[in-house]
């Protein structure tokens, strides 16, 4: 799995998986399991997504850090925490690099994460969850309102053509 299989909405796009019969320079890769969370560690923005149960063996790429959640946080908690705008800004604070910004693994455990129950962090994601699919219901809404205004102004030019060209004729 590299960096480029999370998508903006912070989900694992399989489609995108490279697949790989071996893995050059790694003796003993260490797989990926359900629950772990991955994160983007180049560039300006580091995206966060939990590995699912799947039945594809997965290894994380050098552009990923792998977290492993300890039992008092829910990997979906952590997941939303990182990817949010504020923990984001701070991630940025915390890379490295002048030409391609590199999150090293000692500079993410500066970060102070914060721990409400995992009852809180239950309600937390799913408000976030919430949240995501109305912007995507909000970004749905405003392609279809494009459509529309796009074939009215066609019917519109339309008209207004024959209404040109039969006055012409």
């Amino acid at each position: 799995m590299q960096a480029g299989d999370i998508g903006v909405d912070g989900n694992i796009d399989f489609d995108r998986v490279t697949r790989v019969t071996g893995i050059p320079n790694l003796p003993n890769p260490q797989p990926l399991t359900a629950g772990d969370v991955v994160l983007q560690c180049r560039g300006q923005a580091y995206r966060a997504a939990i590995v699912p149960a799947t039945d594809m063996k997965l290894v994380a790429s050098a552009s990923l850090l792998i977290l492993h959640p300890q039992p008092s946080m829910r990997a979906a908690y952590l997941a939303h925490f990182l990817n949010d705008p504020s923990t984001q800004a701070e991630l940025r604070k915390l890379a490295t690099g002048a030409t391609i910004a590199n999150l090293k693994r000692s500079a993410l455990e500066q970060l102070e994460v914060l721990l409400p129950s995992l009852e809180d962090q239950d309600r937390i994601v799913a408000l976030g969850e919430t949240l995501r699919h109305q912007s995507r219901i909000e970004a749905r809404l405003a392609e279809l309102r494009r459509i529309e205004l796009r074939a009215l102004l066609e019917k519109c030019a339309e008209k207004n053509r024959r209404r040109v060209n039969a006055s012409g004729s």
